[in-house]
């Protein structure tokens, strides 16, 4: 499914892990396209172990290696957590192959069923226990796909595949692959740095001691980007100390579903941080 799906031009995501995410990577890898992996431990600590040769050869194809947490962060449970989040808001569309009723799948189904992205599944025999989840998913609405053809038919054709323009083009057949994620003339892989103006790094002090602006603020702490209106209410309702997100909803007059949207956006362009247990607060100066 996953070779399919880059063969029409699709990028594939995954979290790296043993079983169905090393198989969706190796297939976009078959079909000498570039995949991204989305880690729940820092990029000092690759986990599983013995995957790293299978992240250095995403990196080798032009593909990314990505985690949101500090490079020696080791692989915690809620790291894992965070990063089907993460997979859920940075994808077009979530395909769920194979899912315990309790597993990492379908927490990723429940982040992509609350941020609004189509949500796929494969069938699996409701007496199998690693497909009794996906029975319980296509319960609650979730589309059954078994083939490439049925993912185009819900989110559409890709417009382009840039990646095969760019390795009839380049003269490195080593090159990274994608365009977005490219260093300096020369370079052979990209890194988890390039991805900076997507994701954002919270802010760190300066030499001086001193918090400096978040990369998504500016000189005088306002957002850098423009916001939509949902945003502006929620950076309204935000202060310096942590603020739950059912008193967000509230000051704001959101609902939920509006309001995690845009605290996502606020939190990828790092204005404003999440903590623990549903609490966000504006970003430090």
């Amino acid at each position: 499914l996953a070779r399919s799906l880059a063969l029409n031009g699709f990028v594939i995501w995954s979290g790296g892990a043993r079983g169905i995410d090393a198989a969706a990577h190796e297939g976009a890898l078959d079909a000498d396209a570039p995949t991204v992996v989305v880690a729940g431990s820092g990029h000092d600590r690759p986990y599983p172990p013995e995957h790293a040769p299978l992240f250095a050869r995403v990196l080798a194809a032009g593909g990314a290696l990505l985690a949101r947490i500090p490079d020696d962060a080791p692989p915690l449970p809620w790291h894992f957590l965070q990063r089907n989040a993460l997979l859920a808001a940075l994808t077009a569309a979530i395909v769920v192959v194979e899912a315990g009723v309790a597993s990492g799948a379908r927490s990723t189904a429940t982040a992509a069923r609350r941020l609004g992205r189509p949500l796929l599944v494969v069938p699996h025999a409701p007496w199998d226990p690693r497909g009794a989840g996906c029975a319980l998913e296509l319960a609650r609405g979730a589309r059954a796909i078994t083939r490439a053809e049925d993912v185009v038919a819900v989110v559409g054709a890709p417009p382009r595949a840039p990646w095969r323009r760019a390795r009839s083009a380049r003269a490195d057949p080593r090159a990274p692959l994608l365009p977005s994620v490219q260093g300096a003339p020369g370079a052979r892989a990209p890194t988890p740095d390039a991805f900076a103006p997507a994701l954002a790094r919270a802010p760190t002090p300066d030499a001086g001691g001193q918090i400096a602006p978040a990369p998504g603020l500016g000189s005088d702490g306002s957002p850098a980007a423009p916001l939509g209106a949902d945003e502006r209410a929620i950076m309204g309702a935000l202060r310096r100390h942590p603020t739950h997100l059912d008193e967000i909803c509230e000051r704001t007059g959101l609902g939920l579903r509006a309001a995690t949207r845009a605290l996502l956006t606020l939190t990828l362009h790092a204005v404003v941080v999440e903590g623990p247990a549903g609490l966000y607060r504006r970003a430090l100066r």
